[in-house]
């Protein structure tokens, strides 16, 4: 995966979100903080693995959703298939690239880093509260730049866990990122 790149790109999401809301020059780290652990529940949401009281604890990998930009032949709305998996993983990792900017940690050179060796579910749910675990810590911790590049190995290592490819994770970062320049255009 190419991190310099992703930096790149949402450096410039972030600088246009700076300036629409005209918060230039303010702190933002604990919003991005919170903003990422919401998106990490998220996140579990769509795994589901830690549901124990469920019987449907399979992940969300595939989604038909409509369209509405383009219609068969009939006038019905064609279908677009999406990973919910996917698209929380990759919301979490915008958030991610934005706290490192924040922090000045776009050199990051992280070692992707499991808690876990079979990814079955017990292991997934340890390796999950790893992660949200370093995520809460970054507002607290005083070396900054090193818990940094320790959440972002376990964010990684998450995302092997969930068997992405990081080309799949790339992909789904640049059509995320388009959405969200979009977003900003018109208000969001």
């Amino acid at each position: 995966m190419d991190l310099e790149r992703l930096f790149q790109i949402q450096r410039l999401l972030d600088d246009r979100i700076l300036e629409n809301k005209g918060l230039i020059e303010q702190d933002l780290l604990p919003m991005k903080i919170l903003a990422l652990q919401v998106e990490l529940g998220e996140l579990a949401n769509e795994w589901r693995g830690f549901k124990f009281w469920s019987e449907d604890r399979e992940p969300r990998t595939a989604k038909r959703i409509p369209d509405v930009a383009h219609f068969d032949k009939t006038g019905e709305a064609r279908y677009i298939k999406s990973n919910p998996l996917l698209e929380e993983y990759v919301d979490c990792l915008h958030f991610i690239l934005s706290i490192g900017i924040e922090l000045g940690c776009e050199d990051v050179k992280p070692a992707i880093r499991k808690t876990a060796v079979n990814f079955k579910g017990d292991e997934l749910t340890v390796h999950f509260n790893e992660v949200k675990y370093r995520a809460s810590g970054m507002a607290f911790v005083a070396n900054k730049k090193t818990e940094y590049q320790v959440l972002v190995g376990c964010f990684l290592g998450l995302g092997e866990m969930f068997r992405f490819s990081w080309k799949q994770v790339e992909d789904a970062y640049y059509a995320k990122n388009e959405i969200n320049h979009e977003r900003q255009a018109t208000g969001y």
